[in-house]
């Protein structure tokens, strides 16, 4: 099955760091620090909540913090539910970041 997800990168633009309360029932800790530590962290938030919404249609699995996007040394990003690994790609632009997910 495929997920794709496509989100303004306005929507996160205002946010800061300190935000994390707010924004914990989506993000875990590791995926904040990794944006914040990016150059533009509003594309990394975008692009690894797009990915998130991507894995939920491509999985059908119900809970933000149940997917984990991990990002290797070469930035090259995976999603992780428990165990079980979904095969992602993230891509962003001036204005948008989009994802896709592929669970075999």
């Amino acid at each position: 099955m495929l997920g794709i997800d496509i989100i303004s990168i306005s929507r996160f633009q205002k946010i800061a760091k300190s935000d994390f309360k707010h924004w914990d029932k989506f993000f875990h800790k590791l995926e904040w620090d990794y944006c914040f530590s990016r150059p533009n962290p509003s594309q990394s938030l975008a692009g690894i909540f797009s990915a998130k919404e991507a894995v939920i249609k491509a999985t059908g699995e119900k809970g933000w913090l149940k997917i984990k996007i991990i990002h290797s040394k070469n930035y090259r990003p995976i999603a992780k539910i428990g165990r079980k690994i979904v095969q992602i790609s993230i891509s962003h632009e001036k204005k948008y970041a989009v994802a896709a997910a592929f669970k075999v």
